[in-house]
């Protein structure tokens, strides 16, 4: 399958949550399962951008009586007439008969007049709704809250957002060889590198990991510990045991589970033996075992699994000239994202993990690319 279609079909097979509400400060990363409206006007009353005196702008310029003062908070009650100016602070309602504000820094106070120069009407005054008026939409439903738009969701009155609960997901790694990080090594074996890395990317898309396991490569152990996490999870994720080997149980064990194939096999480096499938509203994805070829698939499939946009949508171009591609598959290059364009990782092995420390973005090199000079643009989605 084309690296496009997997991705379009992973799209397609994206977990589906219920709605919940939480609170807006929790919101960040969560998906809005409905439009966040303005609760009331935007600003909620006419007011001064600015310290200074409120002004009729036909008395300016002149000398005119203080007859009062508005503060933040604590509105001025009375109403300007000829020849009159209050004292105005930002933010603070502008009273009754006032249409500008003369900035304190541009007038002269003398007791209880203040000498102002000509402004005109509207000057440095913020209309009641116009920014936005009550019910219009703030943010969309299907939107994934940024930590910089709570302000956005607070200031139009809103303590609590409706979200789409976070898709709970499982992570099992298999392989004999595979042991945890920091244990001593013995002879053929590796760190469990997989275990780790896909829960923290999984976390990072937003996802609850409800699960998080490493089994043998024991057909039972792996069957058992599958169903078990098929009754938890709405997203699971194994890595390794997906290809053709003697000691791939994988494919075996999603099918006497009853996980439908919906495909096996991308035309893609890193990342080829990928299987994706589903039972119910249950979706099984299948990465392969080597640790990069993981990260990039479940970056490039899992995101959208997950209901992150399939990325690539930017482009940049390379620092320097780069080899052929590979006549039938495309290539996913981790690269360094510098001023002077794209550098490839030294090591673009599925094995040569070091390639994820310092990557920046993955590179789409299009299948059957010939050699590419520098400059070229590639499109790129943004490691996170």
């Amino acid at each position: 399958m084309r690296l496009e279609d997997a991705i379009a079909r992973a799209a397609a097979h994206a977990v589906a949550t219920d709605d919940e509400r939480v609170p807006a400060a929790a919101a960040v990363g969560r998906v809005l399962a409905a439009p966040v409206l303005a609760r009331a006007d935007v600003p909620g009353f006419t007011d001064s951008a600015m310290d200074g005196y409120a002004v009729r702008s036909a008395d300016t310029p002149g000398r005119l009586r203080l007859a009062g003062e508005s503060r933040a908070g604590r509105p001025w009650p009375g109403r300007l007439g000829p020849g009159e100016a209050a004292g105005v602070s930002t933010g603070a309602a502008l009273p009754e008969g006032a249409d500008a504000v003369v900035r304190r820094e541009s007038a002269a106070r003398q007791d209880e007049v203040v000498v102002v120069p000509a402004v005109a009407a509207g000057a440095d005054v913020r209309r009641r709704g116009e920014v936005l008026s009550a019910g219009s939409v703030v943010l969309p439903a299907g939107h994934r809250v940024r930590a910089h738009e709570v302000g956005a969701i607070t200031g139009c009155g809103h303590a609590e957002v409706t979200v789409r609960r976070r898709p709970r997901v499982a992570v099992l790694t298999t392989g004999d060889e595979v042991v945890p990080p920091g244990a001593p090594l013995a002879p053929g074996q590796v760190w469990n590198a997989n275990l780790p890395g896909i829960t923290a990317q999984a976390r990072a898309a937003g996802a609850e990991v409800v699960r998080a396991e490493w089994v043998r490569d024991d057909p039972g152990a792996i069957r058992a510990a599958l169903a078990e996490m098929l009754d938890r999870a709405d997203l699971v994720v194994s890595a390794g045991g997906v290809s053709v080997g003697a000691h791939d149980h994988l494919r075996p064990a999603f099918a006497a589970l009853g996980v439908q194939e919906a495909f096996w096999g991308v035309d893609v480096r890193p990342g080829h033996p990928t299987w994706l499938g589903a039972r119910g509203d249950r979706v099984v994805l299948g990465l392969p075992g080597n640790p990069v070829s993981a990260a990039v698939i479940f970056h490039v499939l899992g995101r959208p699994l997950l209901g992150h946009a399939g990325g690539f949508d930017r482009e940049a171009p390379l620092a320097a000239d780069r080899p052929a591609g590979i006549p039938h598959r495309a290539e996913l290059i981790r690269c360094a994202l510098t001023p002077g364009g794209l550098v490839p990782a030294a090591h673009q092995g599925s094995h040569a993990v070091s390639a994820l420390a310092g990557a920046d973005v993955l590179a789409w090199v299009p299948a059957g690319a010939g050699p590419l000079p520098a400059g070229t643009r590639l499109r790129i989605s943004p490691l996170s």
